[in-house]
């Protein structure tokens, strides 16, 4: 399935149009509720007696949710061509519509009528002719956002879409919802910070490996869309990797970017560390000749949590097979370290929530005569270049 990401996201209207941005705001900030203003002016003839009309100022739940087969021909509900997805025994479809709902108020002899153009995302059967049925509103939808984007996983128990509401950090969020026995479903979660930015994440796909791409604008804010990859694993998403490929490209095309971009990414990771390791081994021999004592025992650095999951960065100074005398870096700042399985004790100097923090602590250990450090960041036991 080919997906036009360039084209307006979440909104149809105004098709190869350059502003992504501006059009993709409409839909979601000129949802039913923010259009206090959105009012044309009609006559209406023969009235002569002041009618003011408050109730029918506002859309009843009833005429925002409920919905019929009926609905599928409705010139004024527009199915998005690139949010549908079918599950694998093609009896089921999840889409996302563009829903224009009337409302008016009459005052005197106007009529203002009201026209909200609102994303929903729909389920309906499919029979044996391919005919769609049994429309239903999913639950998560609301009269204040839209929603829209739909994207099953592999073995259909979850589904991936995006919205705008209250439980989005940015202007348009990916959240994903578990499918369950029945016909019901979970609450939906928010895919957190991770994946989702202060900006727009847009389009997830699930591929056959359980890799979720998406698109963000989050490094062009709004200029254009890059797309990004994670792999959840036990339903944990990875850092996501971002994709040398066109954001109008097709899933076939996102999967050979990923497996190009993971494959490098982790022959470069295992290369670059297992060199550096042998480096600093060889290296640090002579000094390790010059230690006058040998401890039994490491020491136990407290300045990170090697059981967490948390991401820092630090400034490695020395990698040993051997306990050392930890005497030799006195003087280093926050000085901790780990005895990994591989056998090397590394140690470590500082602690730092951005990688700039830890190149500028390289700079001044350097200048102090540790020529062999290098910033390294730490996830856990997980250690990578930044």
């Amino acid at each position: 399935m080919t997906m036009i990401l360039a084209v307006v996201p979440f909104v149809m209207i105004a098709q190869g149009s350059k502003d992504v941005s501006a059009n993709t705001d409409d839909i979601f900030n000129n949802s039913y509720a923010d259009l206090g203003n959105a009012y044309t002016n009609e006559e209406v003839k023969g009235s002569h007696s002041p009618i003011l009309d408050i109730s029918s100022e506002y859309t009843s739940d009833d005429k925002m949710f409920k919905v019929n087969d009926l609905l599928l021909a409705d010139p004024d509900f527009d199915i998005q061509e690139n949010m549908i997805s079918y599950t694998k025994d093609q009896k089921t479809v999840y889409f996302s519509a563009n829903r224009t709902i009337k409302t008016t108020k009459v005052i005197g002899a106007e009529v203002k009528i009201k026209k909200s153009v609102q994303l929903q995302l729909l389920k309906a059967d499919v029979n044996e002719n391919g005919e769609w049925e049994n429309l239903e509103m999913l639950p998560f939808n609301g009269k204040r956002h839209s929603t829209g984007h739909p994207a099953l996983n592999q073995n259909d128990t979850k589904l991936y879409f995006v919205s705008d509401g209250p439980e989005s950090t940015g202007k348009t969020d990916i959240f994903v919802v578990d499918l369950l026995e029945g016909g019901t479903y979970g609450s939906p979660e928010n895919l957190g910070a991770k994946i989702n930015s202060e900006e727009r994440e847009l389009f997830p796909i699930i591929d056959e490996s359980n890799v979720l791409y998406f698109a963000s604008d989050i490094e062009t804010e709004g200029d254009e869309l890059n797309i990004f990859a994670s792999e959840v694993v036990d339903n944990e998403l990875s850092t996501p990797i971002k994709l040398e490929v066109q954001a109008n490209g097709s899933k076939e095309d996102y999967i050979a970017a990923y497996n190009t971009a993971d494959a490098i990414r982790l022959a470069e990771e295992a290369a670059n560390l297992k060199d550096l390791e042998i480096l600093l081994e060889a290296e640090n021999l002579t000094e390790i000749v010059r230690v006058e004592e040998v401890f039994t025992e490491s020491m136990t650095g407290m300045a990170y949590d090697f059981s967490s999951d948390n991401t820092v960065y630090t400034v490695q100074i020395g990698a040993f097979v051997q306990n050392v005398n930890t005497n030799n870096y006195e003087d280093s700042s926050v000085l901790f370290n780990h005895r990994y399985n591989d056998g090397y004790n590394r140690f470590y100097s500082g602690v730092f929530q951005s990688h700039d923090e830890a190149l500028s602590h390289l700079e001044q250990m350097k200048k102090e005569g540790y020529d062999d450090a290098f910033v390294l960041g730490l996830a856990g036991k997980k250690r990578f270049l930044p």
